[in-house]
């Protein structure tokens, strides 16, 4: 068993989040406990939240490490993509794709829950801002004179969509046979969304 003087605090929040980012990716936030997080970090669980507040505050910044993933991917997907429709295609595919590769992880990212006044809690807002911001930059594109309120609520509008298509695809409630149903669903979404929003 692990002394906690071996760490520095810092290093053991980053052994603790990337253990807990672990075991969601293994077993689903469900099955993870502080008991489980201890064992795999080789510390007790009392020493858990002389670091964190709770469980909860761990999962928090877990989803620090799952915002950051995807917005890292969906800013790959549209690199050297100067068609703003194709951009959005592209991102909307690599949203998909991490919804798909980590299940567990998209499941805890947006699974409801009172979010502190907590810095933790204002770090994840700027990061989902952020991801929001790669939308709005390419709808700015297509339309420039749309004001900030429109570009706001048009990002979240349309990425509304996107993330429903994920989220039933990984409940199977899509009921269509197709492997890239998903895909089709997304394409037909943006392209539709587009029609709309350039006129």
């Amino acid at each position: 068993m692990g002394r906690r003087s071996d760490h520095s605090r810092e290093e053991l929040q980053e052994l603790i989040v990337d253990a807990t980012l672990s075991l969601v990716r293994e077993h689903g936030a469900d099955r993870v406990t502080a008991r489980r997080i201890a064992q795999a970090v080789g510390y007790t669980p009392g020493m858990l939240y002389s670091v964190f507040v709770n469980l909860q505050d761990i999962f928090l910044h877990v989803n620090q490490l799952g915002l950051f993933t995807l917005h890292k991917q969906c800013t790959q997907a549209i690199e050297g993509n100067s068609d703003p429709g194709a951009a959005i295609k592209a991102m909307g595919r690599a949203y998909l794709r991490f919804a798909a590769e980590h299940t567990h992880q998209f499941d805890l990212m947006f699974t409801r829950t009172e979010l502190p006044a907590a810095p933790t809690a204002t770090s994840l807002k700027h990061q989902i801002h952020s991801l929001f911001d790669l939308v709005e930059t390419q709808l700015r594109i297509l339309k420039p004179g749309a004001s900030d309120k429109e570009l706001t609520l048009a990002a979240r509008a349309l990425w509304s969509g996107v993330h429903g298509t994920a989220a039933l695809r990984l409940s199977n409630q899509l009921y269509l046979d197709e492997s890239e149903a998903d895909r089709d669903i997304v394409e037909l979404l943006v392209n539709n969304f587009l029609i709309s929003w350039q006129r």
